[in-house]
């Protein structure tokens, strides 16, 4: 186990600096390493520096738009050149990986430069496939049932199996690409996509009280079975627990969503069109959530229940927030720990889960307090001193995963990385100590150059 002592800040602005002085020390580490590094087959080899996104925009370090703009033309040459990619996507792929260059690492491109017209150009590329807009590719969609017709699609078609037309909560990644074409384009067939499929996901979430775990041209689909659940483990075995029921709970089910960022989604949606089965929707999946949020690993629904406070203006959630922060004390841990290298044979049930996760220590003893959890009461209560302490676990937790973990190029939805502990692994995408800490912190409390905005 590796250990290092907390240092308390004496002011929030000092825990913020302190925070900011050691991302940047990571940027350089990162680009130094990667500067003359060509690009790998690694489908998802630019996430890792999807963290770099709200720290730049938050600091004066001009570094990471630069390489991450680099990177992204390197990667569209490499795979374009390999054959990998035709007309701005891949040959072949499936709904779970094939998306997330997409969705994750041009996305929080688009976030830190929403001017950048190279980008606009591959996401929107990417993006005319998802509702057959183009005459140079096969169709993957049909609008009339309003669903894809495989697990498996790319520029070369899609693939037919078992497995054809189930959907499942991971091509929700096709709506959340479409939803960034649109704010790369303003092209409406972009916002119009993305209202018509995930509004059947909505509709199908809303007809029966318990959640589905895929849709067909029919309806919702309750139980995977078969080569159905093969299809489905063999490329998102994370999605499946260790207890042998697979996605049996409720728990479970509300997580595959959360997954793959549909309560976000949805509540885009709803932004957008005000249609009331988005919000309903959203809010099904953030009842169970809102019970988890007491465990530290938990912290991306913690996210997802700040993100309804924030867009809806509402207190929805604040009592479940408050009672998951009673009885902990983060004013009292002197040290963090971390077992970097833990076994497991399969992914726990819960959420913020993988197989591959560490086991985090506070003063030696199994961890209590997730830092996700403290940032969002500390905003919540408009508690200087709590956003302060959540502020230097955060700092901690990234300086002992930078001790102990690579990057994360080479694997970007490992939880073995030190992206995964700044921006969240593959179960809890966009969910770390540095988007759902540093960021929302330095904008509840006006820190950086949040405080000039």
């Amino acid at each position: 186990m590796r250990t290092r002592p907390v240092e308390p800040s004496r002011s929030l602005d000092e825990a913020f600096e302190r925070f900011t002085q050691e991302i940047g020390a990571w940027v350089g580490d990162a680009t130094a390493a990667y500067r003359e590094t060509p690009p790998s087959d690694v489908h998802d080899q630019g996430t890792y520096t999807t963290a770099w996104a709200p720290y730049a925009r938050l600091s004066n370090d001009a570094r990471p738009a630069a390489f991450m703009k680099e990177l992204r033309d390197r990667i569209a040459a490499h795979f374009t050149s390999t054959g990998k990619w035709r007309h701005g996507y891949w040959r072949m792929q499936e709904a779970h990986h094939g998306t997330e260059h997409y969705e994750l690492f041009l996305g929080a491109l688009a976030e830190l430069d929403p001017a950048d017209a190279a980008t606009a150009r591959q996401l929107d590329d990417a993006a005319e496939h998802l509702g057959n807009w183009s005459s140079e590719v096969p169709d993957w969609y049909d609008w009339e049932r309003g669903v894809y017709l495989s697990m498996y699609f790319g520029a070369d078609g899609i693939k037919r199996g078992a497995a054809e037309i189930l959907n499942v909560p991971d091509h929700l990644r096709c709506a959340n690409i479409a939803l960034l074409a649109h704010a790369a384009t303003r092209k409406p067939r972009y916002l119009e996509l993305a209202a018509a499929y995930a509004g059947r996901w909505a509709e199908a979430l809303l007809a029966e009280p318990r959640i589905p775990v895929g849709l067909d041209a029919r309806g919702a689909v309750f139980d995977l079975e078969g080569e159905s659940r093969q299809a489905y483990q063999g490329f998102a075995g994370m999605a499946f627990s260790d207890d042998g029921g697979g996605l049996a709970s409720e728990t479970d089910r509300a997580e595959n969503f959360l997954a793959s960022g549909v309560v976000k989604t949805f509540l885009e949606l709803f932004r957008h069109t005000r249609e009331p089965k988005f919000l309903r929707a959203a809010e099904k999946l953030l009842d169970v959530l809102a019970r988890e949020v007491a465990d530290p690993d938990a912290g991306a629904a913690v996210a997802d229940l700040r993100r309804y406070r924030r867009l809806m203006e509402s207190e929805r959630y604040d009592d479940a927030l408050r009672q998951a922060g009673q009885g902990l004390d983060p004013g009292a841990i002197r040290e963090l720990g971390i077992e970097p290298e833990l076994k497991r044979p399969s992914r726990p049930s819960g959420i913020g889960k993988r197989a591959d996760m560490p086991r985090w220590f506070e003063n030696g003893a199994p961890r209590r307090h997730g830092p996700v959890l403290l940032a969002a009461l500390a905003e919540l209560n408009r508690d200087e001193a709590l956003a302060r302490q959540a502020l230097d676990l955060g700092r901690t937790c990234l300086a002992l995963a930078r001790e102990a973990y690579p990057h994360g190029r080479e694997h970007g939805c490992s939880a073995r990385s030190i992206s995964a502990v700044a921006r969240g692994h593959g179960r809890d995408n966009h969910a770390g100590v540095v988007t759902e800490v540093y960021a929302p912190l330095a904008e509840a409390f006006g820190l950086g150059r949040a405080a000039k905005a």
